[in-house]
C-alpha cells in the first residue's frame, strides 16, 4: 500500500502542476472535415514527440485551440504507445488536460486504453500513474488491459510488483470481470492471467503463491488442467527439474490430459540441465522421457527428437546425435526427421570439420523429398563462412540456387566474405548475378573494390574509444548499425606471443558474452568474431551509459525513482552472472548502458570476464563496483546498497558472497590506509 500512496502522490502532482485554460476553446473538430488531419498532427507532435517540460503541454495546446472529442484522444493514445516509452508522462498531461477542458470527452474506456499503451512502451512509471488515476475513480481496468499490464511487469523483471498490484485490486474489488462483451463465454479469470504471465517467465514459486490464495476459484475444470500446465512450464522455463517431475507426476494421478507441449517442457528442461551439469546423461534421460511419453499415449514428433539433437550438438556430441537421426531415418524412432532434425546434425558435423559427412547427410536429405526452408541453408553456409570452407559454402550456395530458396541476404553474406579474404572475381560473379535476378543487396558495392576493401580491412569505421587492450569503432555489418571491437596488437611482445594471447583473449570475450546472454543478462548480440583481424563486431546499443546518467544526477539533481529502477537492473543482471559462475571483471557504471527504446540496462566489455563460482571472486566484482560507485557518484547517495538489495534477490547464492564482500571490504580499507 506505501508503494499505492507514493503513485497517488505522484498522480497529485501531476494534476496539480497544469497550467489554468487561458483562453477559450477554438474551433471544434470535425469528422470528415479538412482540417482535421493537420490538427490531429499538431497535437501528436506536441503530446507525442514535443520538447520541453510537461508545463508547457497544456498551455501549447490552448495556444492550438483544440477541442476535446473522443476520437481525437483515441489517436493521441495509440500514436503515443507506437512511439515507444518516451511520451507516457505527456500522454498524461494531455489526458489530465482534457478531462479539465471537457470530462465527458474523454469516455470511459480512454483511461483503461492509455494504460494498455503505456504498458505496451514500457513506460511503467507512467503506467503506474494512470492506475492509480483508475483506482481513485473506482475503474475496473479491461481484462485485456489488464493482462497486457500483467505481462509487461513480469517481463521487465518486477514479478513482486505485479503480483502486488494483483492483490490491491483484489483488496479494492476492482479486479477486471469478463463480461459478455468481451467474450465471457470464454474460460478467464484475473487469477489464472496472473499465474500464466508468472509461468511464462520461468516464476512459478510466485504463482503457486497466487494458486494458493485462490483455490476456491481455479480448483474447478478446466482451470485445473490449465494451471498445471502453467506450472509445468514455469518450473522447465526456471531449470527446476524436480520440481517439474513433480508437477508432471500429480497432472498424471489427478488424470489431467498430457499433451505434446507438456512433455517438450519437460524434456527441454531435463536435457538442458544435463547439457550444463552431465552431458553424459543427455541420450539416457532423455530417451526414458520419450518412452513415458509413449506410455501415456502422447505420439511422439519429430520436434521431440530435434530437442535432443540441439543439446547433443552443443555438447558437441556427434556420434549419438549421428545415430539418433539414423533411428528417425529408419523408422525406428516412431516418427520421421523434418529439415531441422539434419540441419543440427549436419551443422555439428561441418563445426567438427566433418564436411564431406556433412554433404552427404545433405544429399540424403534431399534424395529422401525432406524440402528443407531457406533457414536450413543460411544457417549452414554462415557455419562454413565462419570456418573458413568458402569453397563448400558455394557448393551449398548451389544447392540453395536448385531448391529455388536463394534471396538476398546469402548473397551479402558470400560476396562480403569473398571479397574479405581477396577471391573478387567471384564477388563480382555474385553481385552481377543478384542484380539480374533483380535483387536489392545490403553490403556496399565499395567490397568489390581491392583497394578500398584493403582500406577498410584498416579502417573499421568511426573511432569511438580506445582503452589499453583495444579499440571501438561504429561501423556497419550486412546493412545494421553495429560497433567493432579491435584487440590489436603489442609490439613489445614477441609477435608468436602476441598473436596466441590475443586470440586466446578475443575467444573467451565472445565466450563470456555469448554465455552471459544465455544466463538472461542483457548484452550486445553478438553479430561475428574475426580471427584474423581480432575484432568483435556487436549490435550497436543505442543509449546513455550509467555513469553519464548518475553524473548527470550529481549535477540536476537525484531522480530517485529511475536512480531505484537503475540500481534494481544492476543488482538483478549482476546476480544472474554470478549465478551462472560468470565473473564480470570490470563492473565500472561505464560498463553499463541504459538503452534509449526501453530504459533497459545492457552490460558491455567483457574483456576482462572469466567463469568462476569462488565466493572471493564475485565479492571482488561487487567490490570493483562498489569503489567505482563511491568515486564517481558520491552525490547521488548510497546507491551500493540499493544494488545489494536487489543482488540479494535475483542471486540464490548471495550469503557467501556478502560474507566475502565484507572481508574484501576490510582488505581494501587497509590498503587504502597505508596508501
Amino acid at each position: 500500500m506505501n508503494r499505492l500512496a507514493s503513485w497517488r502522490f505522484t498522480a497529485g502532482l501531476t494534476r496539480g502542476a497544469l497550467p489554468p485554460c487561458r483562453r477559450p476553446i477554438g474551433r471544434a473538430l470535425c469528422s470528415g472535415a479538412p482540417q482535421d488531419g493537420e490538427m490531429e498532427a499538431a497535437v501528436r507532435d506536441v503530446v507525442c514527440f514535443g520538447s520541453g517540460s510537461l508545463d508547457e503541454v497544456g498551455s501549447r495546446l490552448d495556444r492550438l485551440g483544440v477541442a476535446v472529442s473522443p476520437h481525437l484522444v483515441g489517436r493521441v493514445i495509440d500514436l503515443c504507445g507506437e512511439t515507444g516509452g518516451r511520451s507516457g508522462r505527456r500522454l498524461l498531461r494531455f489526458l489530465a488536460w482534457c478531462r479539465s477542458k471537457h470530462p465527458g470527452a474523454l469516455g470511459e474506456e480512454a483511461l483503461d486504453r492509455a494504460i494498455g499503451a503505456l504498458a505496451r512502451a514500457g513506460d511503467l512509471t507512467a503506467m503506474r500513474i494512470a492506475i492509480t488515476d483508475a483506482e481513485k475513480d473506482w475503474r475496473r481496468m479491461a481484462p485485456e488491459t489488464f493482462s497486457t499490464v500483467v505481462d509487461a511487469l513480469v517481463k521487465a523483471g518486477r514479478e513482486d510488483e505485479a503480483v502486488r498490484l494483483f492483490r490491491g485490486l483484489e483488496q479494492q474489488r476492482l479486479l477486471p470481470e469478463r463480461g459478455a462483451s468481451v467474450g465471457g463465454d470464454g474460460v478467464w479469470s484475473s487469477s489464472l492471467v496472473m499465474v500464466e504471465a508468472l509461468c511464462k517467465r520461468g516464476h512459478a514459486r510466485e504463482a503457486q503463491g497466487v494458486v494458493w490464495h485462490h483455490k476456491s476459484e481455479l480448483s474447478a475444470e478446466p482451470m485445473v488442467s490449465i494451471v498445471e500446465r502453467s506450472l509445468l512450464h514455469g518450473w522447465c522455463v526456471h531449470g527446476n527439474a524436480k520440481e517439474a517431475r513433480k508437477v508432471l507426476n500429480e497432472m498424471k494421478s489427478s488424470g489431467v490430459p498430457l499433451g505434446l507441449p507438456s512433455f517438450h517442457d519437460f524434456l527441454h528442461c531435463v536435457c538442458h540441465r544435463n547439457l550444463k551439469f552431465n552431458p553424459s546423461a543427455l541420450v539416457p534421460e532423455a530417451m526414458d522421457i520419450l518412452t513415458e511419453m509413449r506410455s501415456c499415449g502422447v505420439p511422439l514428433a519429430a520436434s521431440s527428437f530435434n530437442i535432443l539433437l540441439s543439446c547433443l550438438g552443443r555438447a558437441r556430441r556427434v556420434k549419438e546425435a549421428y545415430r539418433i537421426l539414423y533411428l528417425m531415418t529408419e523408422g525406428k524412432a516412431g516418427c520421421s526427421p523434418d529439415w531441422v532434425s539434419y540441419y543440427l546434425v549436419v551443422r555439428v558435423l561441418y563445426l567438427t570439420g566433418r564436411i564431406v559427412r556433412g554433404k552427404r547427410l545433405v544429399d540424403a536429405m534431399l534424395e529422401s523429398g525432406v524440402l528443407p526452408a531457406a533457414k536450413f541453408f543460411h544457417g549452414l553456409i554462415g557455419v562454413l563462412c565462419g570456418t573458413e570452407e568458402v569453397d563448400h559454402a558455394l557448393d551449398m550456395f548451389k544447392l540453395m540456387k536448385r531448391c529455388e530458396l536463394v534471396d538476398a541476404r546469402i548473397y551479402d553474406l558470400l560476396i562480403e566474405k569473398l571479397c574479405r579474404i581477396g577471391r573478387f572475381e567471384i564477388g563480382r560473379e555474385l553481385w552481377d548475378e543478384a542484380t539480374k535476378s533483380g535483387l536489392v543487396l545490403g553490403c556496399s558495392q565499395d567490397l568489390l573494390d581491392p583497394l578500398k576493401t584493403e582500406e577498410q580491412e584498416q579502417d573499421f569505421g568511426v573511432l569511438l574509444k580506445q582503452g589499453a587492450e583495444g579499440r571501438v569503432f561504429a561501423s556497419t555489418f550486412v546493412g545494421r548499425k553495429c560497433v567493432i571491437k579491435e584487440r590489436f596488437s603489442k609490439k613489445y611482445r614477441h609477435p608468436l606471443l602476441d598473436s596466441k594471447l590475443t586470440l586466446k583473449r578475443l575467444n573467451a570475450e565472445a565466450r563470456c558474452i555469448t554465455k552471459a546472454r544465455k544466463l538472461g543478462v542483457p548484452t550486445p548480440v553478438l553479430y561475428a568474431v574475426d580471427p584474423l583481424l581480432h575484432t568483435l563486431t556487436f549490435e550497436y546499443v543505442d543509449g546513455l551509459s550509467v555513469k553519464d546518467i548518475l553524473l548527470g544526477f550529481g549535477s540536476d539533481g537525484v531522480n530517485e525513482e529511475r536512480l531505484n529502477d537503475i540500481a534494481t537492473q544492476i543488482g538483478n543482471a549482476v546476480g544472474k552472472l554470478h549465478d551462472g559462475g560468470l565473473v564480470h571483471g570490470d563492473l565500472t557504471t561505464s560498463n553499463m548502458i541504459i538503452k534509449n527504446s526501453n530504459y533497459q540496462l545492457v552490460l558491455i566489455d567483457f574483456g576482462l570476464s572469466f567463469t568462476s563460482t569462488i565466493p572471493e571472486d564475485k565479492a571482488v566484482d561487487l567490490y570493483v563496483l562498489e569503489r567505482a560507485l563511491i568515486s564517481m557518484h558520491s552525490s547521488c547517495g548510497d546507491v551500493m546498497e540499493k544494488i545489494l538489495a536487489a543482488y540479494r534477490k535475483a542471486s540464490k547464492q548471495w550469503c557467501s558472497t556478502q560474507n566475502k564482500l565484507a572481508q574484501v571490504r576490510q582488505r581494501g580499507r587497509k590498503r587504502t590506509m597505508v596508501g
